[in-house]
Parts: C-alpha cells; sequence; structure tokens
C-alpha cells in the first residue's frame, strides 16, 4: 500500500536533488565560459563553490529520505533537505548576479 505522506517526503527530497543538479549545471556553464574565452574573473572561482556548502547536508539527507520509512525520521530529513536546497538555491542565484554584475553583461 502506498503512503502518500512518505511519497510527498520523498518528492521533497527529490526536488532537492534536482536543485543540486541545477547548481552542477551552472558550475559547468561556468567552465564552458571559461574555456570559450568570456572569462570568468579569479575571484569568481572562489565563489562558484560556495553554494555546494549547503547542497552536500541536502543532498546527504535527501538520500537517507529515501532509505528509510520511518515517520519520525522522514519528517525531520524531508525538512532538513528542502531547507538546505533552498538556502544553496538562493547562494547560486547571488553568485549568478555577482558574476553577471562583474561581467558587465
Amino acid at each position: 500500500m502506498i503512503n502518500p505522506t512518505l511519497e510527498m517526503r520523498r518528492l521533497a527530497g527529490k526536488v532537492a536533488v534536482l536543485l543540486a543538479g541545477v547548481y552542477v549545471l551552472v558550475v559547468v556553464g561556468a567552465a564552458v565560459a571559461a574555456a570559450t574565452g568570456d572569462g570568468v574573473p579569479w575571484w569568481g572561482w572562489l565563489l562558484l563553490p560556495l553554494p555546494a556548502v549547503p547542497f552536500v547536508p541536502s543532498v546527504t539527507a535527501a538520500a537517507r529520505l529515501h532509505r528509510t520509512s520511518d515517520p519520525d525520521r522522514t519528517r525531520a530529513l524531508w525538512r532538513r533537505s528542502l531547507g538546505f536546497a533552498a538556502v544553496g538555491l538562493a547562494l547560486v542565484i547571488v553568485v549568478a548576479l555577482i558574476l553577471n554584475t562583474a561581467g558587465g553583461s
């Protein structure tokens, strides 16, 4: 029997992993831009790993969320996973805006 509460909590973990994947695409995009000549400033490379700090615990909580079915644990893990993912997404947006402004575009 499918437990809708558990499935919705696991969906929150999947969203967190999706947002971490978007961050990886931003980093790959910066590397491609640097390879094609549209250089990222040297300090931009120091800002790019900053969103990884909240995305790492977000993805680990999402992985734990998919491995358990205990209601008490899933209640804590989905909030942790989605909360850290939201903070990571905010940092990705801020870093992208800073790099876009610094690039003159």
